[in-house]
């Protein structure tokens, strides 16, 4: 059997809103997906990799578009990682045109993300995420979030 994660992480991978902006976010989840098997706050002091599982189709340049091979990418994840600490965020030298992005910043088909908070719901069983409570939930965080679909 296959499980499905909506995660909520914060654009800015370092921000990690109030403990009480956090319950009042979990709080609202469960109201949008009372079916979901769980409902996770995850807060560390280093940024942790949240990825889209089985659903990552590409992942690419911000500049030029151009893809960059998992290869590269793994190298890269490889360096950045402080182990169980999570990762550094440094900026490396893509290969296509030579610009230095973090892992964060390179563009993922479908969104990935790095953080030191995520807000996640394991089978919501609600199909995607409206839009609506996207915003909603940016409000209540105080943050731009991202909106990571994992499958497994």
């Amino acid at each position: 059997m296959s499980d499905n994660w909506i995660a909520l992480v914060p654009e800015n991978p370092r921000f990690v809103p109030h403990a009480t902006d956090q319950r009042r976010a979990r709080i609202r989840f469960a109201e949008i997906a009372p079916d979901a098997d769980e409902i996770e706050i995850k807060v560390s002091e280093a940024a942790q990799f949240f990825d889209c599982g089985g659903n990552l189709e590409r992942i690419s340049c911000p500049s030029c578009d151009a893809e960059i091979t998992v290869d590269w990418w793994q190298d890269r994840m490889d360096e950045d990682s402080d182990g169980e600490d999570g990762f550094k965020l440094v900026s490396y030298t893509v290969p296509c045109c030579r610009k230095r992005y973090t892992l964060n910043e390179l563009a993922y088909d479908w969104p990935q993300a790095f953080g030191c908070f995520a807000l996640d719901a394991m089978n919501p069983n609600i199909g995607k995420l409206a839009d609506k409570y996207k915003r909603e939930f940016e409000n209540i965080l105080g943050t731009k979030l991202r909106v990571i679909y994992q499958h497994i």
